[in-house]
């Protein structure tokens, strides 16, 4: 736990993820081109944000959607240690072959000064809507269950999420709402945590 404490008051930034790493090597059409513009240009590669899906099954009867929380992403943070895949995505399908797995991602890196990290969480909860309810929509899913898995900063964004289904305005958003069976909360701060002392 002092780790994490240190981690946040020093401010660092993550380590580089070996799946956005940028390469340094220039190419010829490189050095014709204008330098990069340091206000506009942004080190660090894009976040993997949105609606990935772990497990599609054609004729599913529940979509299950995973969350992950403060400073992970939708892969790393399911997927233990020298594993090739997110272990919902290897344990699940044999247990409950007829669930579409999703992982929703967003930048959660707070101590960065990405543009994404600057967003509220209400912010990151209409994202959410948005993303889950276009996927779904896309896949003639939208009456289906929906079961949540959130992981501590997940958690709230997700609470926020549904009320901003039950509450919006244009129907097609309130189906979250509406077909949410189930949310798992794991370690998320119902009552604030100490990072925001």
């Amino acid at each position: 736990m002092q780790r994490l404490k240190d981690f946040l008051r020093v401010g660092r930034s993550a380590p580089p993820r070996a799946d956005r790493l940028v390469s340094d090597q220039s190419t010829s059409s490189d050095a014709d081109s204008d330098p990069p513009n340091p206000t506009t240009s942004d080190p660090l590669p894009p976040f993997p944000d949105g609606i990935k899906v772990w497990h599609d099954c054609p004729d599913a009867t529940v979509d299950i959607c995973f969350v992950h929380g403060l400073t992970g992403n939708r892969d790393s943070t399911w997927t233990a240690s020298k594993q090739p895949k997110p272990w919902p995505a290897m344990l699940l399908p044999p247990k409950l072959p007829r669930a579409r797995l999703l992982a929703w991602g967003y930048d959660a890196y707070v101590v960065q000064t990405s543009v994404a990290s600057k967003n509220r969480l209400t912010d990151h909860a209409m994202n959410l809507l948005i993303d889950l309810t276009n996927d779904r929509d896309s896949c003639d899913a939208s009456g289906r269950p929906l079961i949540f898995v959130a992981h501590s900063l997940g958690g709230l964004v997700y609470k926020e999420a549904i009320l901003l289904s039950r509450n919006n305005p244009e129907p097609h958003l309130c189906n979250v709402f509406e077909h949410t069976a189930g949310i798992i909360f794991m370690g998320t701060p119902h009552r604030g945590s100490w990072i925001t002392d």
